[in-house]
């Protein structure tokens, strides 16, 4: 193939600015973990049944401009196909919109999960990314960390790079 009428796109660029920089702080007890999908996650140390405690953190982009509304509807609406209930629900201005939402969750194994997730929405030029931290663990998991998980999660940080 001739390189003639090709045209190179590239991250970062105008149109594919560079993913901002996030960032979470763990305590003692927590371990980096490597997901799918995932830019970031740590995880507890104990696990219950095969399953530790742990907090994920995405970034998708979307084309345009979604409002913070439709962003949060969306966090809403991944809850309740989970077969989730929302039970507390927070919304911040800071240098961008934040949603803080806690919900529960049954999984047919585990039983019961406390789900905690934060969506930062940054509005950048010809798209929307919206950044999230998903801290999940059983009910009972939920007694001994769940302070630690809604520390975690709630303290997600997201920076612009240049």
């Amino acid at each position: 193939m001739s390189d003639a009428g090709l045209r190179r796109l590239t991250l970062p660029s105008d149109e594919f600015p560079a993913f901002p920089e996030v960032a979470i702080d763990v305590p003692a007890g927590w371990e980096p973990l490597q997901w799918a999908g995932a830019v970031l996650g740590a995880r507890h140390l104990v696990a219950t049944n095969g399953f530790n405690p742990n907090v994920l953190v995405t970034i998708e982009r979307w084309p345009g401009t979604i409002s913070h509304e439709d962003a949060l509807t969306v966090l809403r609406q991944r809850i309740t196909q989970g077969g989730g209930k929302e039970r507390v629900a927070e919304s911040a201005e800071e240098p961008e919109l934040m949603h803080y939402v806690e919900s529960t969750q049954r999984d047919p194994r585990l039983g019961g999960l406390e789900v905690r997730s934060k969506m930062v929405v940054l509005h950048r030029g010809p798209l929307t990314e919206i950044v999230t931290a998903v801290g999940t663990s059983t009910a009972a998991q939920s007694a001994h960390v769940g302070k630690d998980i809604a520390a975690i999660v709630r303290g997600l940080r997201v920076e612009l790079t240049a």
